[in-house]
Parts: C-alpha cells; structure tokens; sequence
C-alpha cells in the first residue's frame, strides 16, 4: 500500500532548507507557531493577541495536554527529532515543563544542536 504524502509538510520544510544555519532560530519560531496556531485553541478574547515567545502554552491549548501532545509530535517529525523514553517521560507535565511558546522552541533548538554534533 502505498504511503500517504504530507504536501504541507514537504513544502514547509523545502521553504525553510532556503534559509541558512544562522537563522535556525528563526525557523524554529515559525514552525512552533506554525503548528501552535493549527492546534490551538483560541478563545475569542485571545484571537486578536499576537503568539510571542512569551505566551502561555496553557493557554493557547485551553489547558489541552492532548492537543499540546499532538502539536508536539507534529514538531518532533517536522525536525526529525529522535527521542528516547527518558526523554518522553518528561512530557506527563507538558505545560510545566514547557510553559511558553519560548520554551517549546529552546528544547527543539536544543535537540536539533545536539543531533548535529
């Protein structure tokens, strides 16, 4: 049977391949905000506010640990992260453990450093 094909994901990731190392950063911000604001679930008091780094995750998912889950996982294939099950572990308290969109970007940059070394 054939594989199902992500054209999203496959045009996503060949706009970002344009940018260089130095804005890896950057790429990491609009993916996250990317896939946050396509799971989020925004309360119409918040739809006007603008995702920084700063926001709450807590709030963007309406305390939601499934869909931060599922938001989550989507980044973790998008950057093909590997994680091992120390690693998963630590995400029974998503919003503890990454309370903001800025969090959730440092552990992906984290990751994808440590990948490449």
């Amino acid at each position: 049977m054939a594989e199902v094909f992500d054209f999203d994901r496959y045009k996503s990731k060949k706009e970002m391949k344009k940018t260089t190392h130095e804005n890896l950063v950057y790429e990491i911000y609009l993916t996250t905000i990317k896939y946050v604001k396509k799971h989020g679930v925004f309360q119409p008091e918040h739809l006007g506010d603008h995702i920084t780094t700063d926001t709450s995750l807590k709030v963007i998912f309406n305390e939601d640990e499934e869909i931060f889950n599922k938001t989550f996982h989507e980044l973790i294939k998008y950057w093909e992260i590997n994680l091992d099950a120390v690693q998963t572990s630590l995400f029974d308290n998503n919003f503890e453990n990454f309370p903001t969109v800025g969090d959730l970007c440092v552990f992906i940059e984290k990751e994808i450093n440590n990948a490449r070394d």
